[in-house]
């Protein structure tokens, strides 16, 4: 990435998820707050789904999360659901999606009902990103690197509308409420980018040694146990593993606990893979994905 120009901060866009909403309110009032941060850099803030903030819920019609596919934004028809509406709103601000877009970076701050600490979410291996992202989980000793990669056209998350983003998933917190020492952290985080943003922009940033992080990547997503497809789930997370977000699950290790008591081992991956490290666990709004955790691996690099 050469200079970053212009950033957005970005809260709600899952209605309740408050940390990044209320976060964006006290910068909208108190502007004071971040501007010293980058200096010489545009720092737009943005409450993403203002009808799921009303309604204190995650999304009005259909997931904002997952309308920002090139697909969804050039389709031909108007369409009457709001957050693919709101989608299209956001994209003519802040993009066009791709090559020409307007926005250098999107700082998108999520929550999530699992213990996952302070997430730094790559999309892709941007050197920005990276860097900064790598001198974080030294300043802060709950962070965590997990690397999505994405097709960034076919990527539905509306940090993709910038060349560059980080999702910034904080937990654990209930939906819909507030918790003064995540938030208080969130914001430390947040300003953190910005000003390393500055130092990029200096060069500075670029010069420092690199950094032996640890990096967990997307794996698949693991479903809840079954009867058949359409069925309601047959067994919960074990409370072995509940709560466990990047530890090692290994071949073996109970996974699930069925109503009637009866314990599920992890049988490893289809790969001859042992070893994965589970994220997500049990988080809320991912039940009705039939998303029980996402399962990673666990790498050593320098960045």
């Amino acid at each position: 990435m050469s200079l970053i120009r212009n950033i957005v901060v970005s809260g709600g866009t899952h209605g309740n998820e408050r940390t990044g909403v209320r976060l964006v309110e006290k910068w909208m009032e108190h502007p004071e707050c971040y501007s010293a941060c980058c200096p010489g850099v545009n720092v737009s803030l943005v409450l993403a789904n203002p009808e799921a903030m009303r309604l204190n819920r995650r999304y009005r019609d259909h997931d904002l999360n997952r309308a920002f596919s090139q697909t969804c934004l050039d389709a031909s028809f108007e369409p009457h659901q709001y957050e693919f509406r709101r989608a299209r709103e956001l994209d003519r601000i802040y993009g066009p999606k791709g090559a020409n877009t307007k926005t250098d970076l999107i700082l998108d701050v999520h929550n999530t009902g699992s213990n996952m600490g302070l997430c730094l979410i790559l999309s892709t291996r941007d050197p920005f990103t990276m860097k900064a992202s790598a001198v974080l989980t030294q300043e802060f000793d709950e962070a965590r690197i997990y690397y999505q990669p994405e097709e960034r056209s076919a990527s539905p998350y509306f940090g993709t509308v910038a060349k560059a983003d980080v999702c910034i998933e904080i937990g654990p917190q209930q939906h819909g409420t507030l918790d003064a020492r995540l938030f208080e952290r969130t914001e430390r985080l947040v300003k953190r980018y910005l000003e390393l943003a500055d130092e990029w922009n200096r060069g500075e940033l670029q010069k420092r040694a690199p950094i032996q992080v640890e990096v967990f990547t997307q794996l698949r997503d693991l479903g809840y146990p079954k009867a058949w497809a359409g069925a309601p789930i047959s067994a919960m997370i074990h409370p072995e593993l509940l709560g466990r977000d990047f530890g090692a699950l290994k071949r073996g290790d109970k996974l699930f606990r069925t109503f009637d008591g009866e314990d599920l081992l992890y049988e490893g991956e289809s790969d001859g893979r042992d070893t994965v490290y589970p994220i997500f666990i049990n988080e809320p709004a991912y039940y009705e994905k039939d998303i029980a955790m996402s399962l990673t691996v666990k790498s050593v690099e320098e960045w």
